[in-house]
């Protein structure tokens, strides 16, 4: 039990404060592992003297359903985790400002964003080398293999206005599956698709025949560049010194760099039957500025 719960109670996930083994039907004489949970002695209180607790952790009501629950989640993302190739993650999350971290937060989560595990690491409980060790310790101990994605920049911590806890950050299910599939690099593929009268375009990811990420880019009121995509509504404002159809140009560029797809394939024409382009040419529709403009830039298709 302890081995298929990595020594950790099944509601907190915490595993230093010792465990009871509970049956979760309340009948001692049935021992079958789907009627025993690993709880801390803490839980296993909250459970069994629920009126002695103001606010349950997690928002939860720890009634028999509910523990089972928790039990059969947590039992099967630990046994995802020991896969050589599991398709969970966990995301590192900084807070404070660059001049001082003061807390770091990790988190645990299945493709679909529900979180599974999260422990916050912070500065008054050590410097940042021992609680960068204590993440990495922490990390192998539930799964060796996870991979991490870590927030590249200080975050501001955000509260729940229910509880007043923290808020913790997730990955997307379309980045969590570019970043855990190893297939990603050979069989992922990118097609953009450039409206020949209109300035906009759409642009769309796949892995094998299994749509992963869809947006789009257009000119709005010839101030903005509107990059719209799962997770991501962002108005660009345009550069006065440069021309439009090379920062529309960039933005895509940015965008293939970050997915890395094996295959990029750009069309125009009929969006039904689209004719298949060497290289990413925006019509003269994307421009607002006078005959100054810059070259077009080029996107060759490209096949690894």
């Amino acid at each position: 039990m302890l081995e298929s719960n990595a020594s950790r109670c099944c509601v907190c996930k915490r595993g230093s404060i010792g465990f009871h083994i509970h049956h979760i039907d309340g009948h001692s004489s049935n021992t079958v592992d789907q009627n025993l949970a690993v709880l801390c002695v803490e839980d296993h209180d909250r459970h069994h003297r629920p009126d002695e607790y103001e606010l349950l952790s997690n928002h939860l009501d720890l009634e028999p359903g509910e523990i089972l629950r928790l039990k059969n989640s947590w039992e099967a993302f630990v046994l995802e985790a020991k896969q050589p190739d599991p398709k969970v993650l966990a995301t590192l999350s900084c807070y404070g400002t660059a001049e001082l971290i003061h807390s770091l937060q990790l988190v645990m989560q299945w493709p679909d964003e529900r979180i599974e595990y999260k422990r916050s690491f912070h500065l008054l409980d050590g410097n940042l080398d021992r609680l960068t060790d204590e993440v990495f310790e922490e990390l192998a101990a539930i799964g060796p293999r996870v991979k991490m994605a870590v927030i590249d920049q200080p975050l501001p911590v955000e509260h729940c206005p229910a509880c007043r806890t923290g808020l913790s950050r997730t990955v997307k299910p379309a980045l969590v599956l570019r970043l855990t599939d190893p297939t990603w690099a050979t069989d992922s593929s990118c097609y953009v698709y450039i409206n020949p009268v209109k300035p906009s375009l759409a642009i769309v990811f796949f892995l094998r025949e299994r749509e992963v990420l869809s947006g789009s880019l257009h000119l709005c009121q010839s101030k903005f560049l509107h990059n719209d995509s799962e997770g991501i509504d962002e108005p660009v404002p345009i550069q006065p010194k440069l021309s439009v159809r090379d920062q529309a140009t960039r933005i895509v560029n940015g965008v293939i760099r970050e997915w890395t797809p094996s295959r990029v394939l750009i069309g125009t024409g009929d969006p039904d039957e689209p004719e298949l382009i060497s290289g990413l040419e925006l019509p003269k529709c994307w421009e607002v500025r006078s005959a100054k403009a810059r070259p077009r830039s080029r996107l060759c298709n490209r096949e690894l």
